[in-house]
């Protein structure tokens, strides 16, 4: 163990200059960013986490996962894992926003303010299934459509194929919601581009980038990095999906970030 500790402390030590670069680099364009966007702080810490959470999980990769408890902590493919805790409470923060936001122009008699309130609903079923794994399970359940009732046997033998009866529906669902919502969404641009921004990035590397685990060997440099790719992508949509939230409350004159 004295000597396993050890390797690691050299690891680190190897790597230490270019994380601290990187993270300097990471920290100086969210600055300026923050200073010629006027981004909130809070969209300012939560790109930060979307890095440091992958990242994270990458550099004990490098590491050689060296502590069990350590690896199920920091899997970003993990259930309980800290990557999943927090796209849950991303994805809440968002159904939070737009709940406050859909209770502020709500209208009984306005069929739109019926549909508005659909949004905080979505985003609160994408929190819960970051813990609980709903398209998991329903991916499961969808080999029935394969042949022989299994994915065992067709270049989808890790995915099957849920991104295609769910993943597709999902996207077009989402974007047709926006559209029924242009009422509310009429002269914020920024809003609008920052939902479909946050809608590509997360549906597309959910469902794009995962499909590339059917092609790497389980636990290679290459599934590694399908993973860190796919779940960062996800987080980063989801982090536009908060920015877009936040800056949508904003026209209420109720935020508690935005400028």
């Amino acid at each position: 163990m004295f000597y396993k500790f050890l390797e690691i402390l050299q690891i680190i030590a190897n790597h230490g200059l270019i994380l601290r670069r990187n993270f300097r680099i990471i920290l100086s364009t969210l600055v300026t960013m923050s200073c010629m966007r006027k981004i909130s702080p809070l969209i300012l810490v939560f790109f930060a986490g979307d890095l440091a959470v992958a990242l994270l999980y990458l550099l004990n990769w490098e590491l050689h996962q060296p502590f069990h408890k350590l690896n199920l902590l920091l899997d970003l493919d993990g259930e309980a894992s800290l990557p999943a805790r927090y796209s849950s409470v991303q994805m809440f923060l968002v159904a939070c926003f737009l709940a406050i936001f859909a209770y502020t122009k709500f209208d009984r008699k306005n069929k739109a303010s019926w549909v508005l309130s659909l949004w905080p609903l979505v985003f609160l079923a994408l929190s819960l299934d970051e813990i609980v794994q709903i398209h998991e399970w329903l991916g499961s359940k969808s080999d029935i459509f394969l042949p022989g009732g299994t994915r065992a046997r067709t270049i989808f033998s890790t995915t099957g194929i849920w991104m295609f009866l769910l993943g597709i529906p999902f996207l077009v669902f989402m974007l047709g919601l926006i559209y029924s919502l242009k009422k509310y969404l009429g002269g914020k641009l920024p809003v609008v581009v920052k939902l479909l921004a946050g809608l590509l990035i997360f549906v597309g590397s959910a469902t794009g980038i995962e499909t590339i685990s059917n092609f790497v060997q389980p636990a290679s440099a290459g599934h590694i990095i399908q993973i860190f790719c796919e779940e960062l992508g996800e987080m980063i949509g989801g982090t536009f999906f908060l920015w877009a939230a936040d800056e949508l409350l904003a026209t209420t004159g109720f935020s508690l970030f935005s400028e």
